[in-house]
């Protein structure tokens, strides 16, 4: 039991990663503000290097004051709780691929779904492998915060 809960701890800290946004950014292929979606994605590949990196500040900014995330145990972690495990260095991640992002937009909130394989520990049990995410963000003062993960571990035949 003990195992489970450290693997879903450690899921979820990988899953609490990213986002700073600016609407000064230019795609430079079209030289056209970024869409919505794209902006989304590049918000999610940020907080997974943040978590990559430790880093609790960019987190605390990509999070609302209310998130939650719920791990693929069932479990609930308050953003609090998840910024003291970065804080206390319990997250080792060494590489991660985000793919297959999809996003839908309903005015002031997201919904985006992806995969992402993550190479690490948490607390130095190896935690590797891929999961599939839901994530739900909201737009406040022009910028999107997430408010709400989920992570389902996939199993490897």
């Amino acid at each position: 039991m003990k195992r489970i809960l450290l693997v879903t701890a450690a899921i979820w800290l990988a899953s609490t990663a990213s986002h700073a946004q600016t609407n000064t950014q230019i795609n430079i292929v079209s030289n056209q503000p970024p869409t919505a979606e794209s902006a989304l994605i590049a918000r999610e590949q940020e907080w997974a290097d943040a978590v990559k990196r430790q880093d609790a500040a960019a987190i605390d900014r990509i999070q609302g004051e209310e998130f939650i995330f719920t791990d693929p145990a069932g479990q609930t972690w308050t953003k609090t709780r998840g910024l003291d495990s970065i804080k206390a260095g319990d997250l080792v991640i060494d590489a991660f691929e985000l793919t297959d992002a999809q996003v839908k937009i309903y005015t002031n909130t997201a919904v985006i779904t992806f995969a992402i394989t993550w190479h690490g520990t948490f607390r130095g049990m190896d935690i590797s492998g891929p999961q599939r995410m839901t994530d739900v963000f909201v737009k406040r003062d022009g910028h999107w915060q997430c408010v709400a993960s989920q992570a389902t571990r996939i199993r490897i035949p």
